[in-house]
């Protein structure tokens, strides 16, 4: 499963549905040529008055299309994603990027679910595809 236009808005939107309860508005979403991210959820808090309506002002997932994955994989690189989300869209504190918060999240939908949600993966484990640019090695993961 290769990250494009059509797959992750759809995967997206059965992954909310599934285990978001379709709390999550859509996103915008990006698709990137990086080896070093596989994905990431960037955001901007909206300054205005009444945070209540709109929390975020700006919210977008990126997600890389340098690893063709299976579709588990790809599941769980996603929900890690709207994990991000869903804390940032709720305006749930937590300790860090990786914090008590998104650790107790994911370790739910984890044992709930049968996901395999964490911190960080090894992209070596992936298989490339043709479009991804040439490693020079110097880096084995990450999520954003």
């Amino acid at each position: 499963m290769i990250a494009d236009f059509n797959t992750v808005p759809m995967m997206f939107s059965e992954c909310n549905k599934k285990y978001f309860n379709h709390e999550l508005p859509t996103p915008n979403f990006d698709i990137i040529n990086k080896l070093n991210i596989l994905a990431r959820f960037e955001y901007r808090k909206n300054k205005g008055k009444d945070k209540t309506k709109k929390p975020l002002s700006y919210k977008k997932i990126l997600f890389s299309n340098c690893y063709d994955f299976d579709e588990k994989d790809f599941i769980n690189i996603l929900v890690h994603e709207m994990i991000h989300y869903y804390i940032a869209w709720n305006n749930i504190k937590d300790n860090k990027d990786h914090g008590r918060e998104f650790m107790r999240m994911a370790t739910e939908l984890n044992e709930k679910y049968g996901l395999n949600i964490t911190k960080t993966i090894d992209a070596s484990l992936f298989k490339k595809t043709e479009n991804a640019p040439k490693s020079n090695g110097l880096f084995s993961f990450l999520f954003g």
